[in-house]
């Protein structure tokens, strides 16, 4: 979008479809809360019937959103005990989660496991700067089955163990990990 009336015509797009609370500017679009999939379809076929063309493919924006369900189960995993990450996934963002586990590894180039377990490791790190848990209170807060599981995928993953990361803090933006 270039020019005032570009920003009108995805305005009446967004409108059209229910997306209210969207803020379109010259170009780029924000959602307050991100429309499921179908609706994102529909938005990105009704830019392209009018000449524009997405900067962000779906599939980015799935994997936001992938991101975002991801996050939000890592830290909260005793709300879920029962739940399955496959369960969960379908239900957060209404997808097969055999595609989104496939769109997901070639986009990023891990597996959704992975990026899960990367998602844990730095909520631990961050329970551990707070230092007000003891280690098996944060092992059962983030899902792991004991300290020990806690202590071995801690070293797998940031290469030192607790111990020595509690010595020097280091810890990792969310959009870093």
């Amino acid at each position: 979008m270039v020019c005032r009336r570009c920003v009108m015509t995805v305005e009446d797009i967004c409108r059209s479809l229910g997306l209210k609370d969207a803020a379109v500017s010259l170009g780029s679009v924000d959602f307050n809360e991100m429309p499921d999939a179908d609706t994102l379809d529909l938005f990105f076929d009704r830019l392209r019937a009018v000449g524009f063309e997405p900067l962000k493919s779906h599939e980015h924006v799935v994997l936001e959103k992938i991101k975002a369900a991801i996050r939000f189960y890592a830290r909260h995993t005793t709300s879920f005990e029962k739940d399955r990450l496959s369960d969960y996934m379908n239900r957060a963002i209404n997808m097969d989660f055999r595609y989104v586990s496939r769109m997901f590894s070639s986009l990023e180039g891990r597996t959704i496991q992975s990026y899960l377990m990367s998602q844990r490791i730095e909520y631990v790190k961050e329970l551990l700067f707070d230092n007000e848990l003891t280690l098996a209170e944060i092992a059962d807060k983030v899902g792991f089955s004991s300290v020990a599981h806690l202590s071995r995928a801690f070293k797998k993953s940031q290469g030192v163990t607790i111990s020595e990361f509690r010595e020097t803090g280091m810890r990792l933006g969310l959009d870093e990990v």
